[in-house]
């Protein structure tokens, strides 16, 4: 780990099927399955930052129903897994390489009916959906709301795309004794009888991110099928079966990434309503540049440190749009080009929005240039003319280095 900068990932070490205590081999000292449990727990307390653990323990719980070791094949080549087991194992794998290289899924697109809840709040009303611990069902969607809202509360947004009238929609959010996810927790709330798909691109304008960071979740196959057709990014999961699978169906192809989960993410929510405000806002105004001004927007400029390295290195790995190239680093090498990384911050009177920036560059002194290795800026803040601000920030830099 010490000799690398680089990301790694690594497994955890997998339980054995042989043991020296009997029953009592993973509760007594001296057990093989004592000792793997003692090991792994010292590997993630003494994580780096730039290190993955793949959870060989937590996958074999997932994977009840597959047989994980094989005696034979592992004297034959000593490969440590079933040849059953590998896909179930290099799925995981892929879906880590995914989050570091920024890839994995920051938006969840809900429907409400048979989502949600049970029944149809248009038909059934408020008190006839089916929802709460009174009934296995009801408890089954209570699960499901629970579930989405820790997403929501580590930086996934949450979105509603729904054939309703919008007014019902909502009064369920606000009026069902229920209703774990409140409307506080919904990033857009889109609930009309157009056309699905136009509707998450709306959404995706709005929010200003990409189609392949979406998950989209409904129960009618038709509307599975169309999103899959007409936007072939935008990964597709139907939920037409028990809503007691629901959970399980979303962690079975590990869409999200939480390491080192920063302030930004759990403040991310609010973060894009404010961006519906500002757009709001910006279309009564004629003058934007007044209208920019009037926002009364601060920059702060930093170093790379402890405190911003992880937010820093999360930033160049998961934004895809303002980006200059596919070069990401981890918090580990960031820290280690304290002289040669800006980090930019940004409030206005909406809120503050946190680090937003980050710029890693060095100097070519043979050539008088300075050369910037990766610029990146969240979505959440195009259009402030914050670019222009630090390109000027950085000529200004150049004359006094007297660099060409």
């Amino acid at each position: 780990w010490k000799n690398t900068k680089k990301n790694i990932i690594q497994t955890t070490f997998d339980p054995i099927n042989i043991s020296n205590f009997g029953k009592l081999d993973g509760i007594k000292f001296g057990g093989f399955s004592h000792y793997i449990k003692l090991v792994n727990s010292i590997l993630i307390e003494t994580l780096p930052r730039h290190v993955d653990l793949v959870d060989i323990e937590n996958l074999i719980i997932k994977g009840e129903n597959l047989k994980w070791h094989d005696s034979k094949i592992y004297n034959l080549t000593k490969q440590p897994y079933s040849m059953n087991a590998l896909p179930f194992l290099a799925k995981d794998i892929s879906s880590c390489i995914s989050g570091i290289l920024g890839l994995s899924k920051k938006v969840v697109i809900l429907d409400l009916d048979n989502t949600l809840w049970g029944g149809v709040i248009g038909d059934d009303g408020l008190n006839g959906i089916i929802l709460g611990e009174e009934t296995p069902l009801g408890q089954s969607f209570s699960n499901f709301q629970t579930y989405l809202k820790s997403l929501s509360q580590k930086g996934i947004l949450l979105c509603v795309c729904s054939k309703n009238d919008p007014k019902i929609a909502k009064e369920v959010f606000s009026k069902h004794k229920h209703m774990n996810l409140k409307l506080e927790d919904i990033t857009l709330f889109v609930a009309n009888y157009e056309n699905k798909a136009q509707n998450i691109k709306n959404i995706s304008k709005t929010l200003n991110l990409n189609l392949d960071s979406f998950i989209f979740l409904d129960d009618s196959k038709i509307e599975c099928e169309l999103i899959a057709k007409e936007l072939p990014e935008v990964m597709v999961l139907n939920m037409d079966d028990d809503p007691s699978q629901f959970i399980e169906k979303i962690e079975s192809v590990a869409p999200f990434y939480f390491k080192n989960i920063t302030k930004e993410d759990f403040n991310r929510t609010n973060s894009y309503k404010s961006i519906n405000l500002l757009n709001k806002e910006k279309s009564k105004n004629k003058n934007i540049d007044d209208f920019l001004k009037n926002l009364k927007p601060k920059i702060i400029l930093d170093k790379i440190n402890n405190n911003n390295c992880d937010r820093s290195a999360q930033l160049l790995s998961k934004t895809n749009q303002f980006k200059f190239n596919s070069k990401i680093f981890s918090s580990k090498n960031l820290l280690s080009k304290k002289k040669n990384c800006i980090v930019i911050s940004f409030e206005d009177k909406f809120q503050n929005y946190g680090i937003i920036s980050v710029i890693v560059y060095n100097h070519i002194n043979k050539t008088k240039t300075l050369n910037i290795e990766n610029w990146v800026m969240s979505c959440r803040v195009f259009s402030r003319r914050i670019e222009n601000y630090m390109i000027d920030y950085l000529i200004n830099n150049l004359r006094k280095d007297k660099l060409k």
